[in-house]
């Protein structure tokens, strides 16, 4: 390949093992190790990244996709198609599967992420405080926060208790690990011995599960009773990501995970915040890089 013709993917960082700490960042992630596509991957770390770029951004000469859903069907028309062994049928059931995945787990995925208290307050802010530059470890947490609640309030519009949308979700959550743990049944991957899509799908879903010291997680016992797809979700490790490394970059010692309220003074976050846009702002205004929409 070229050197102007190279892939860049932009992603969030991951920890713990994971890929990415955000589900559409490690499906893509994942994809692009299975079919062994050459990709220059940058991790959105700093000011410069995150003020131009949302992960996942892939991109290829003049062209840009911001989700698993355009950036798979772009790679497939390049020659790499992870589902190129699948027949016609195979390859609806495969759609059939992700779709109800992303139905009933992406909900209670979200939820413990950003919706639970305890999560929230004490791993998933916490984390986000480190892994971010200021002001995005800021504003993306609480985006991410807002959309999820726009989610599960669009899938219940009924109950305002979280504590009982929790346990619906928690409900919805079972009912798929149950049919997954069926349908993989003792089979290396969803279509025997070679992985799909559908994998890619399933392990960005149910590893955070596995994987993250979520401090309120009753969704970790529950993949517990189905082993098949916690051996699942190893096999991928091993297999496609041997190199993430198991132990916490940010959070040296979770199990005195504390909020960022107890650490850090409002008004110091409030000051840093606004001088942090203020320079970002000037710069990227002086340079003709962004217009005030931006923000």
């Amino acid at each position: 390949m070229l050197g102007n013709d190279k892939f860049t993917l932009y992603v969030y960082d991951g920890d713990y093992g994971l890929p990415s700490f955000n589900v559409e960042c490690t499906k893509v992630l994942l994809y692009i190790a299975m079919v062994k596509v050459s990709v220059e991957i940058k991790t959105l770390n700093n000011i410069k990244s995150c003020a131009f770029y949302t992960g996942p951004c892939f991109m290829h000469k003049n062209l840009s996709f911001g989700s698993f859903g355009d950036i798979v069907p772009y790679l497939n028309t390049l020659n790499f198609d992870l589902d190129v062994q699948l027949s016609p049928k195979q390859r609806s059931e495969a759609l059939a599967l992700s779709n109800m995945v992303q139905a009933k787990l992406r909900g209670p995925v979200e939820f413990a992420f950003w919706v639970d208290y305890r999560n929230f307050e004490e791993f998933t802010r916490v984390w986000f405080a480190k892994a971010l530059p200021l002001p995005f470890n800021i504003l993306l947490s609480r985006q991410f926060k807002k959309n999820t609640v726009n989610l599960v309030e669009s899938m219940y519009p009924n109950d305002s208790c979280m504590e009982l949308v929790k346990e619906y979700l928690n409900s919805l959550a079972s009912e798929c690990l149950a049919s997954l743990s069926a349908r993989l049944g003792v089979s290396k991957y969803f279509f025997r011995d070679q992985p799909s899509s559908l994998d890619v799908v399933v392990y960005s879903y149910v590893a955070p599960l596995v994987k993250l010291p979520f401090p309120s997680n009753d969704l970790s016992i529950v993949v517990a009773l189905w082993p098949n797809l916690v051996s699942f979700i190893n096999r991928i490790d091993a297999k496609f990501l041997p190199e993430l490394p198991k132990e916490s970059k940010y959070i040296k010692n979770e199990a005195k995970l504390k909020t960022s309220d107890d650490e850090v003074s409002y008004v110091a976050i409030s000051i840093l915040t606004v001088s942090a846009i203020s320079l970002l702002w000037g710069f990227a205004v002086s340079k003709g890089f962004i217009s005030s929409k931006l923000f």
